[in-house]
C-alpha cells in the first residue's frame, strides 16, 4: 500500500494542531460554556472571540517567557490574574462590536480569564520556545473561534432567520430553542460528530488512493505474480510471527 497521501494528511494535521487536529472544543471539550452560551448569534461570538484574543493569547505568551520560573501551583493563580488585568482594556474593544454586550455577557467575559483552556495551554507551553508558544496559542484561539462562529451562525439563522441582525430566511420556520443552552449543546455535539465523520472519510479515501496507486505501480512493473507473492509473504510473516518458511505462506505464494 502506498501511504504517501496518508502521510501528507497526517503532516497537515500536525501543522494545524489546535485548529483541525485536537481542537480545544470538539476534541478536548475545553471551555464549552464560552461557546454554548455566548454563541447564540454572531454578535456575541465576535465579542467573546475578540476578548479571548486580547486576554488569552498574550497570557500564554507570557507563560512561555517565564516557563519554569513559576512553580506549578502558582501558575493557576498568576496567569488567570494576568488575564484578568488584560480584560480591563478589552472592554474598549468590545464596545465597538456592541455597546451593551459587555453588560449582557459580563460573566462569560470573566470566564475567559479562568477556564480550562487557559490552564491547559499554559501547561503545554512550559517546554516550548516563545515563538512556538505564540503560534500554539493562536492556533488554539483560531480553532475555538472557528467552531464558535459556525455554531453562532447556525443558531442565529435557525432561531431568527437572520445573520448579524440582517434578515436572510424570512419565510422559513424558526426554531427558538436553537438560541437556548440546550440548542447550543446539541448543535456542538452533532458538529463534533460530523467533523469526526469527515476525518474518517478523508482517511478512507486517502488509503483507497494509496491502494490504487500501489496496484497501478504493480501493473506497470509487468509482473503481477511477483507482486502477489511479495504481498502474500508479507502477510504471512504477520500471521506466523515472522516465520518466512511457513508451509501456508509458501502454498499461498504459489502462482
Amino acid at each position: 500500500m502506498n501511504l504517501t497521501h496518508v502521510r501528507k494528511y497526517q503532516r497537515f494535521l500536525r501543522k494545524t494542531q489546535g485548529i483541525f487536529y485536537k481542537n480545544p472544543l470538539l476534541s478536548l471539550g475545553l471551555a464549552l460554556p464560552l461557546v454554548v452560551i455566548p454563541s447564540y448569534g454572531l454578535t456575541g461570538t465576535t465579542a467573546i472571540s475578540a476578548v479571548m484574543l486580547v486576554c488569552f493569547v498574550p497570557t500564554v505568551f507570557i507563560a512561555s517567557l517565564l516557563r519554569k520560573k513559576v512553580s506549578q501551583p502558582w501558575r493557576a493563580v498568576l496567569y488567570p490574574l494576568i488575564s484578568c488585568l488584560l480584560l480591563i482594556p478589552s472592554r474598549m474593544v468590545v464596545k465597538n462590536v456592541s455597546p451593551l454586550i459587555f453588560d449582557s455577557l459580563g460573566v462569560y467575559f470573566s470566564l475567559i480569564c479562568v477556564n480550562s483552556l487557559l490552564i491547559y495551554t499554559v501547561e503545554k507551553v512550559q517546554l516550548q520556545k516563545p515563538s512556538q508558544a505564540l503560534g500554539f496559542a493562536l492556533r488554539q484561539w483560531l480553532g475555538a473561534t472557528m467552531v464558535a462562529f459556525v455554531c453562532g451562525a447556525i443558531r442565529e439563522l435557525s432561531a431568527t432567520g437572520s445573520l448579524w441582525g440582517f434578515p436572510v430566511l424570512q419565510n422559513t420556520p424558526h426554531i427558538p430553542t436553537a438560541q437556548m443552552a440546550l440548542g447550543g449543546f446539541l448543535l456542538l455535539g452533532f458538529f463534533a460528530a460530523f467533523c469526526r465523520l469527515i476525518h474518517r472519510l478523508i482517511l478512507y479515501f486517502t488509503m483507497k488512493a494509496g491502494e490504487n496507486a500501489a496496484g497501478h505501480g504493480d501493473e506497470e512493473d509487468g509482473d503481477e505474480v511477483v507482486g502477489v507473492k511479495v504481498l502474500t509473504i508479507a502477510e504471512g510473516r504477520l500471521l506466523t510471527g515472522g516465520c518466512i518458511n511457513s508451509p501456508r505462506v509458501e502454498r499461498d505464494a504459489m502462482p
